[in-house]
């Protein structure tokens, strides 16, 4: 067996109605005063949010709440810091979508760096950015996802976007930023809308997909990499489709696909489409989930014509293995494989109304420079520029 290392993974609740749990964690751990992240109205109107802060209560948990609303920047993450760094929060709880924990993240390193009398700006640490070097300090860190697709609950980094001309898709990473608790509670995204649902879904396939053929790849990864994308493919179509949308049991199964993509994604990395996420986001004002939702089909179909051109039929056989997974197959050849790939994933695109990137304001042109700044990351196929914007214009 090749050698590998695995990274650190948080605590996990998993099942309907988990998070009634996280008081009592809470209060066990001994947080007195915590801060929670929320996103939008959806957590409020379905009465979750109401609960949870009822049992806090109970415990004698102060709660204070902070809105993040879309991607978290430096701005949102500095003034929800900036805001509780004299009180006596001593955990952060993020519960809402990737973003969201993301900016939890942050705060709970921000919070700990500024206490030490060193920079709380975030921008200060951001990799490839800042020019100070994350300490690993934190305080405590709860992630309640209640989308399906990040993985962001299970890793070690919080990405952190600013938008525009000089914009930038950067991470703040520690080992020591991995969460404390992750809990994964399928009642929680019963509301989330389909379009949200879609792109977060199809952004959990893509990071087990990259994960499952990275270079980097190791027996670890491949099993749960297979599991997840075996849990994707038999529920996320009744999810979009509404037959599972109100299925709590498959709701909790798409967050542990979800959670598992985290997990690859820390162990092995990811592809190409991970790569073009970082220049895309910086340019526009589009989701991440947009993003590997509408590239994932196109970027898997040009890796598989390079690698047969290289003929690396080992990694051809992990893509034929992942579609067989996607399907809930017995596995056969590698060409049925690879077709039922290509197949199901087109079919997806379609049917869950994934949007194009022109629709977000990108030229041809753009994209060609954008191409240029796309890193393949652990992507088994060396595409060159040229076949990335290609891949980038099938989808304009």
């Amino acid at each position: 067996m090749e050698a590998f290392s695995l990274a650190a993974l948080p605590q996990l609740e998993v099942g309907p109605e988990a998070v009634k749990k996280v008081p009592a964690w809470l209060e066990a751990m001994g947080h007195e005063e915590v801060l929670l992240c929320i996103g939008g109205s959806s957590l409020e109107r379905s009465g979750q949010l109401g609960l949870f802060l009822s049992l806090c209560v109970e415990k004698g948990i102060q709660v204070t709440t902070a809105h993040v609303a879309g991607e978290p920047s430096p701005e949102i993450v500095d003034a929800i810091t900036e805001a509780h760094l004299s009180g006596g929060c001593s955990c952060v709880i993020g519960i809402g979508g990737g973003s969201v924990i993301d900016a939890a993240k942050a705060v709970s390193a921000m919070l700990a760096e500024g206490r030490e009398h060193r920079s709380c700006h975030v921008k200060d640490y951001l990799e490839g950015v800042g020019t100070l070097t994350p300490s690993g300090m934190r305080v405590g860190l709860i992630a309640v996802p209640t989308t399906s697709g990040t993985g962001t609950e299970a890793t070690k980094n919080a990405v952190i976007s600013s938008v525009g001309e000089n914009g930038f898709k950067k991470s703040l990473r520690h080992m020591r930023y991995v969460p404390d608790l992750a809990v994964l509670d399928g009642t929680l995204s019963i509301s989330c809308p389909r379009s949200v649902s879609a792109a977060s879904g199809l952004d959990a396939v893509t990071q087990l997909l990259e994960a499952y053929v990275s270079t980097k790849a190791s027996p670890f990864t491949d099993a749960l990499a297979i599991q997840g994308l075996s849990l994707a493919g038999r529920v996320l179509p009744g999810i979009i489709d509404g037959t599972l949308s109100d299925d709590m049991e498959a709701r909790t199964q798409m967050a542990y696909a979800a959670y598992l993509s985290g997990v690859t994604l820390a162990n092995a990395d990811l592809g190409v489409v991970h790569g073009a996420a970082s220049p895309l986001g910086a340019a526009r004002e589009i989701p991440h989930g947009v993003v590997c939702g509408t590239l994932v089909r196109a970027a898997s179909e040009t890796v598989i014509r390079h690698l047969k051109q290289d003929g690396n039929s080992a990694s051809l056989l992990k893509y034929a293995q992942a579609g067989y997974a996607l399907m809930n197959l017995p596995a056969g050849g590698i060409d049925k494989g690879l077709e039922l790939l290509v197949e199901v994933l087109s079919s997806w695109e379609e049917s869950f109304g994934i949007q194009r990137l022109g629709e977000f304001g990108f030229s041809e042109g753009e994209l060609k420079d954008l191409s240029k700044k796309t890193g393949l990351k652990n992507t088994p196929a060396a595409l060159t520029a040229e076949e990335i914007h290609s891949i980038f214009c099938e989808r304009l």
